[in-house]
């Protein structure tokens, strides 16, 4: 096996992990205050638990689309498709499996915390596969109008567009459809999401730099 295949498989792995996490753990909601220095004023925010790990999907998601082409980011995200169908289909099975009496983890526990319901499932499924493929496109498209030149631009504009149809599609179907949620909270949950991507966006893109003069260094080394 080569080296860029052995890679490949490195950085799949790390995308496929954190893109199932975080649509496992999607549904929980957290609050949390961003400073006024950010803005005129101290602003509330309201993120999904989720967000946490979609920096390291964004940045795996740039790594294979810059080294491996749409058909290395293509393969990739259909692979997480099916996963996540995998695991949303096992642990509908487990959640329906009673607990033993002694089971330190009761039915009612164990589908408050795992127990998904079938419009966050269509909605994690959806937007993240318009997401993605929107994601691996326009950096594509970017990247022929750019060459190997401006990197940053590549990354960030790709994730300023697929996010914003990724983050307001899976809420809009997951919470809005089925009634759980107002039009406002929606608009609320769904705006705090979207900027907080685009502020890691930014943030990470040092990051990328750094990995890709990593795996720079990594493809030459002969030894």
């Amino acid at each position: 096996m080569s080296r860029k295949e052995k890679l490949y498989i490195t950085l799949a792995g790390f995308f496929v992990t954190n893109a199932i996490l975080a649509e496992m753990v999607g549904g929980k909601i957290f609050t949390f205050q961003i400073p006024a220095m950010l803005f005129w004023q101290s602003t509330v925010a309201n993120l999904s638990v989720g967000v946490l790990v979609w920096p390291v999907v964004f940045i795996m998601t740039d790594v294979i689309n810059e080294y491996y082409g749409m058909a290395g980011v293509r393969r990739v995200t259909l692979l997480t498709i099916v996963l996540i169908s995998y695991v949303f289909v096992a642990l509908y099975f487990m959640g329906n499996t009673h607990a033993a009496s002694f089971s330190a983890i009761s039915d009612e526990n164990f589908n408050v915390v795992f127990g998904t319901g079938q419009s966050i499932i269509i909605g994690s499924l959806v937007a993240f596969a318009v997401g993605q493929f929107l994601d691996f496109f326009v950096f594509h498209q970017l990247k022929l109008r750019t060459g190997h030149r401006h990197l940053w631009l590549r990354a960030t504009g790709s994730t300023v567009v697929s996010q914003l149809v990724d983050t307001f599609i899976v809420l809009y179907i997951a919470f809005v459809l089925p009634g759980k949620w107002t039009y406002s909270e929606f608009i609320a949950v769904a705006t705090s999401n979207y900027f907080y991507k685009l502020l890691i966006a930014v943030a990470v893109t040092p990051v990328i730099y750094f990995v890709h003069l990593i795996i720079d260094n990594y493809l030459k080394d002969k030894t």
